[in-house]
């Protein structure tokens, strides 16, 4: 990992993005010691509309809280694509639920289609778990978090009767990673 590395979840406030990003900002900071922020949208965009969640990771003090350039870039709606994807680095990895339609300005991204919505549904039989699919997908690429600091986060934050369908739901995004092919 270069000295910080900017992630932001997108998509509609449904999709429970905030939750994966606290988990992600405490296996970084609490159990890879690493420094690391959170930042999300609570406003008007967090009752369905496209809707952020930031985390900034660092091995140095972090400077300023919120995330201009993006390192990695998960979109599970158009309107978060549309709305976010300026703010992804030229040689940024952007992942993007299939269907959404990416313009001509993909520059030196590294793309990822992936069916979140469909694996969320038919596997995890859940559609707000459509989070923790994305916790996975992200932990497997990026290799920024250690594995076991994001199972360990996890279980520190669900309720202990919930464990199991979030693990499921992180270890079905960590499989989907393996299967799919990047543009």
């Amino acid at each position: 990992m270069a000295n910080k590395y900017s992630i932001r979840f997108s998509g509609a406030g449904t999709h429970g993005l905030i939750q994966a990003a606290r988990i992600l900002a405490e296996a970084a900071a609490i159990y890879d010691d690493k420094i690391a922020i959170e930042s999300c949208s609570y406003g008007p965009e967090a009752r369905g509309n496209a809707s952020r969640a930031e985390i900034i990771i660092s091995d140095e003090a972090i400077d300023y809280p919120k995330a201009e350039i993006i390192d990695f870039l998960v979109a599970l709606t158009q309107e978060a694509y549309d709305k976010y994807h300026v703010d992804l680095k030229p040689e940024g990895i952007l992942v993007v639920d299939t269907g959404i339609k990416i313009g001509n300005e993909k520059k030196d991204w590294k793309i990822y289609l992936v069916p979140f919505t469909e694996i969320s549904k038919k596997e995890c039989g859940n559609l707000p778990l459509i989070n923790m699919v994305a916790l996975g997908f992200f932990a497997n690429v990026s290799d920024v978090i250690s594995d076991s600091s994001i199972r360990q986060a996890i279980l520190a934050r669900i309720p202990k009767e919930s464990e199991d369908l979030y693990i499921n739901a992180y270890e079905i995004g960590l499989k989907a990673s393996a299967l799919q092919a990047y543009l």
